[in-house]
């Protein structure tokens, strides 16, 4: 690993300009092609905006313009310029998308993925070792009970309306009490073939003089010298924001930016709305917890799996609807002092001791019922709380209106920085509504006492103006097999540019109704997988010639 806060002069990277491939971020998507491509003939240059630890100034590079809906302004909770991106700050909650989601629906419009969900079988389980999980494909439904050696919980669901859902927990085989933190073991992880580089924030991608493939890529280290990588391939893996920001911004051959001329780049901008539309007594609320648990798997790795409910294909069909998840979720508004925290700093030896004894002795019943709930009943283990919600997540509708363009105001670095106008859409507080009443519905079958509705669930109304993004930005470098729908191929190729891939939540062409992780690391694995015959097929791949943005056989600032 090098750090591009070290470079000294002009002689000191001539290894580093040798280069077939440029991998540009080390979030899921980058560090799952990185690993991918370690230990292969190819040459491979990964460029980290960030360090191995946050920093004030790389934070800084995050601004953003909001002129829509409003959004989190504190990007660090939406983008980690890190090593690991924004896997630092991830819950780790991992389900692959319904058959559906990717389907050509009417009432869904712009939908359909040019390809369908079997082609993605097996990359799924080959993400299973890169996202710490136990099962890889199609673990979503109720054929987890049987791998995971439980016992279905009673759920009685009219299965024309809603359908179990299952999400995997991300569990580190290394540090088991954490979730997969992907920059966390990636220097080890990584072949002598590939080189990341820290401090390296890309600030243009070069296309060649007929814009019709790349030519180089041109970072900026920490002093803000600017440097020029040269390559024959490059993989944007920056993020549903920063991707097409780094499109838009590479505008010196093609005037509107690459891949951007059909005026799609940074279009059709979706997350997924997140919310409250119900709340439990909490003495009611530990029985529909137990009901929709957190089961750990008796199996030797020891996962954990969450229940919740989805939308059924048939009532989105009939009604018109996108798709939606829900779960029972426990929050604690007060103060945070867990006993697991405090037990977990103990093991790992960075206890405060006074402090996290007092934290232990206080909540010694949780701590007591947890460990049984863990080691004898095979679950998830109970947290202290003050109250216990229905919590919603739904699949947002393509809109080519809720888009990135670039702000007049610039970085540090002298970049445009995303404006967005993020727009959400009555169809999508409806979808919630409806699997919350569908749901309610259910309880009586149960035996479980329904929660109270939220006041705009009950009324009929829009979300509340407290919903904020959730960190899963998509679809602003969409896939299509015909450019003028989309910006990438489905191989994810840049339409018109040869040799610039995209890979991330970014070229979704819709949301889906599940966290987008296990997707865009199985899309990852699919973009390296097409590198490789990529390189088999031209050989002449591996014979990059050595310059810089100036004609110099060695590496010279450019600015």
């Amino acid at each position: 690993m090098l750090d591009s806060s070290a470079f000294a002069g002009a002689d000191a990277l001539p290894d580093l300009l040798r280069c077939d491939i440029c991998i540009i971020g080390t979030g899921p998507a980058g560090t799952t092609i990185a690993r991918e491509l370690s230990n292969t003939p190819l040459r491979v240059t990964v460029l980290e905006s960030g360090g191995t630890e946050r920093q004030k100034e790389t934070d800084a590079l995050n601004e953003i313009e909001s002129i829509g809906w409003p959004r989190e302004m504190n990007q660090w909770l939406v983008r980690n310029r890190v090593v690991g991106g924004t896997s630092g700050t991830w819950g780790g909650r991992c389900a692959p998308f319904d058959e559906i989601d990717l389907e050509a629906r009417d009432w869904v419009p712009y939908s359909g993925w040019p390809f369908k969900m079997d082609e993605l079988v097996p990359y799924f389980d080959r993400g299973a070792k890169h996202l710490g999980l136990g099962a890889g494909s199609a673990f979503s439904d109720d054929r987890v009970w049987a791998y995971i050696g439980h016992k279905p919980p009673k759920l009685d669901l009219d299965e024309d309306k809603l359908l179990p859902m299952i999400w995997q927990i991300s569990h580190d085989p290394i540090n088991w009490t954490d979730r997969v933190r992907f920059g966390r073991h990636l220097p080890a992880d990584l072949g002598p073939n590939v080189t990341l580089v820290t401090n390296a924030t890309v600030v243009r991608i070069n296309a060649t003089e007929s814009g019709t493939s790349v030519r180089s890529v041109e970072f900026a280290d920490a002093s803000c010298r600017h440097w020029s990588l040269p390559t024959s391939a490059v993989v944007v893996c920056a993020g549903g924001i920063e991707n097409a920001r780094l499109l838009l911004a590479s505008d010196d051959v093609v005037a509107q930016g690459l891949g951007n001329q059909n005026d799609l780049v940074g279009r059709f901008l979706m997350d997924h709305p997140r919310a409250f539309v119900a709340r439990f007594e909490v003495k009611q609320g530990r029985a529909a917890m137990n009901r929709f648990a957190v089961f750990k798997s008796r199996a030797a790795d020891g996962n954990r799996y969450h229940l919740g409910v989805r939308l059924s294909p048939a009532v989105q069909r009939s009604e018109q609807l996108p798709n939606c998840a829900v779960w029972v979720f426990a929050y604690n508004s007060g103060p945070d002092d867990p006993p697991w925290d405090a037990l977990k700093r103990f093991l790992t030896r960075e206890a405060n001791v006074r402090q996290d004894l007092r934290a232990i002795m206080m909540n010694s019943d949780l701590l007591f019922r947890g460990l049984k709930d863990y080691f004898i009943l095979h679950r998830g283990i109970p947290h202290k709380c003050d109250g216990i919600a229905l919590e919603a997540m739904c699949e947002q509708l393509p809109n080519p209106h809720s888009r990135i363009t670039l702000s007049d105001r610039r970085d540090p670095l002298g970049m445009r920085i995303p404006r967005i106008d993020w727009r959400v859409s009555e169809e999508e507080a409806r979808a919630m509504r409806r699997i919350t009443e569908l749901l309610l519905e259910q309880f009586s079958r149960m035996g479980l006492e329904p929660p109270v509705p939220e006041e705009w669930v009950r009324d009929g109304a829009m979300f509340p103006d407290t919903l904020r993004d959730i960190a899963h930005p998509i679809g602003t470098t969409r896939m299509a097999d015909d450019p003028a729908c989309g910006v990438v191929d489905a191989q994810c190729q840049v339409h018109g540019v040869d040799g610039l891939f995209v890979a991330g939540s970014s070229v979704f062409p819709t949301a889906g109704h599940a966290n987008p992780t296990q997707m865009i690391v199985a899309m990852a694995v699919r973009v390296a997988d097409t590198l490789k015959e990529r390189a088999t097929a031209s050989p002449k791949l591996r014979e990059t010639p050595v310059t810089s943005v100036l004609g110099s056989t060695h590496p010279e600032p450019t600015r």
